[in-house]
């Protein structure tokens, strides 16, 4: 059940999952796969996949509070915020590479061990062979090639904040979200300063930008994170002042913009006991056109990516430590 605590939302106690031999593995519907070191095989009637093939819809187990998914090419990362639940100073955060076929290649690929550790890695951006990912109160970047850290930033005041997700504006820029803050910011990478883009955006969540690169939309989890918006930003502005699309309402974790730019939200209904989380998808002006459908068992839906094939969603089950790869309506 979820706690407060330092004035950020905490979850206690873990989400118990089935593992196969204490690896991460693709679990079909079938049953429980198989990894050869290779391509994932699956149990009954299922193919194995082909090398070069994109993962069937299914599961990948064995994730430690699993926060955001990236596709870079023929690499693909997902952040892990470790088993407290909770962005503390802790230490136990790390990311996982994966291949082009989801094969897990590294499960602790980043930080390094010796490395300066993690501490509650989330959102996830990827640009001129370096992922970048917020870390409580700052960004960190690193080598996709060495996994060697590269780059750090920090706001540079004294005031807490808590990061959530970014976007890619262009190779030189990100833009952040501040949950604690409400806000979004934008980071330039050549000299690591911040620069205020956008508040009054209650507990900021997720962000992603419209195909023009001139919108940004925004989700949220609101003031008490117990309900939050849908929210759009127009980054011509001078000052922004973001705007609140249609009824959309919830607890809402990621979002992104379709090919046929309609957005996808992901909503964990509740932080509170087993209620299952939802995905919807919406017009840009924020009405429903339909429902995703989501195994019963999901909990805690959060920053989730289309695959490059645009087939299929992986979406992180934080609460499950699980990411459930489910086709796209």
């Amino acid at each position: 059940m979820p706690q407060r605590s330092n004035g950020f939302a905490v979850e206690s106690g873990r989400a118990i999952v089935a593992t196969c031999v204490g690896v991460l593995l693709l679990v079909a519907a079938t049953g429980c796969g198989t990894w050869d070191g290779g391509t994932i095989r699956t149990a009954g009637p299922a193919a194995a996949h082909a090398p070069g093939a994109a993962p069937k819809p299914g599961s990948l187990e064995g994730f430690s509070s699993p926060e955001s998914v990236l596709f870079a090419g023929d690499r693909w990362f997902i952040s892990n915020i470790g088993a407290a639940r909770e962005p503390a100073q802790d230490g136990d955060g790390y990311l996982t590479e994966l291949n082009s076929v989801g094969t897990v290649t590294a499960r602790h690929a980043m930080p390094r061990p010796g490395d300066p550790p993690l501490n509650a890695p989330k959102g996830l951006a990827y640009t001129d062979n370096r992922v970048f990912v917020t870390d409580v109160d700052r960004v960190v970047g690193f080598d996709t090639d060495s996994h060697a850290q590269v780059f750090e930033a920090r706001l540079g005041d004294n005031a807490p904040a808590l990061f959530d997700d970014l976007a890619l504006r262009d190779p030189h820029t990100l833009l952040i979200t501040d949950t604690l803050r409400g806000a979004v910011y934008r980071l330039d990478l050549a000299t690591g300063t911040f620069d205020p883009v956008a508040t009054g955006i209650p507990g900021a969540t997720g962000i992603t930008l419209d195909r023009t690169g001139r919108f940004a939309y925004v989700v949220g989890e609101g003031v008490s994170f117990t309900g939050g918006d849908l929210w759009r930003i127009d980054l011509t502005q001078h000052p922004v002042t973001p705007q609140r699309i249609g009824a959309v309402q919830g607890v809402l974790d990621g979002v992104s913009v379709l090919p046929g730019g309609n957005l996808i939200v992901s909503d964990w209904v509740s932080g509170q006991g087993d209620q299952p989380g939802r995905m919807t998808i919406y017009r840009p002006d924020g009405v429903e056109v339909t429902a995703v459908n989501l195994p019963e068992s999901l909990h805690g839906p959060a920053d989730f990516a289309v695959d490059p094939a645009g087939r299929n969603l992986w979406i992180p089950a934080l609460r499950d430590d699980r990411v459930v790869i489910v086709p796209l309506p």
